[in-house]
């Protein structure tokens, strides 16, 4: 398995059941093969992520296989087997308004300008095809200047928990 450096962002690990490599990084052997974090980067989901409140260590990783370039891996850090694909907003696209992300913000107590948002990703087999598709009723938002996220469920209630993105691959990330 090849070791990946990874793009991380919480505080401090509680005894995490994966190797250490050193003290500022932890190997995580992953679904995807061993990733390294540095903890220094490590994101801290003070609620963690809906269904797994227990979690609050993740790190942020590329994805091993350039083909997915535009996903990322939100990797739980005590708990390999705990993992999401996420894709970052397209802020661009207006598939979220603005505003419905500063009012997220507010919400949190979070500068709008430090905030990255992250769209949780979900494939589903449909006969031959795979369906991908994102929740934007319930992103990630990341302040990226504490290291701080938070899964939100907007007020909006115009998102979609299961916004179709893509279909008709023959195979896509496994969630």
């Amino acid at each position: 398995m090849t070791t990946q450096n990874a793009l991380v962002e919480t505080t401090v690990v509680q005894q995490p059941p994966v190797t250490t490599v050193a003290a500022e990084t932890v190997t995580v052997d992953t679904r995807f093969g061993d990733i390294e974090f540095q903890l220094e980067n490590a994101i801290y989901m003070p609620r963690g992520m809906m269904g797994y409140g227990d979690f609050h260590d993740f790190g942020l990783a590329n994805m091993p296989d350039p083909k997915l370039d535009q996903f990322k891996l939100l990797q739980c850090l005590v708990e390999p087997e705990l993992s999401f694909i996420v894709a970052p907003l397209n802020q661009d696209a207006d598939t979220i308004e603005m505003e419905d992300i500063a009012i997220a913000c507010e919400a949190l107590s979070m500068d709008v300008a430090n905030a990255i948002v992250l769209l949780v990703v979900a494939t589903r087999q449909i006969g031959p095809t795979v369906q991908i598709s994102v929740n934007l009723r319930a992103p990630v938002i990341l302040d990226g200047t504490n290291r701080t996220a938070y899964q939100h469920a907007l007020m909006n209630n115009r998102y979609p928990v299961r916004q179709v993105i893509g279909s008709g691959a023959q195979s896509a990330p496994d969630q």
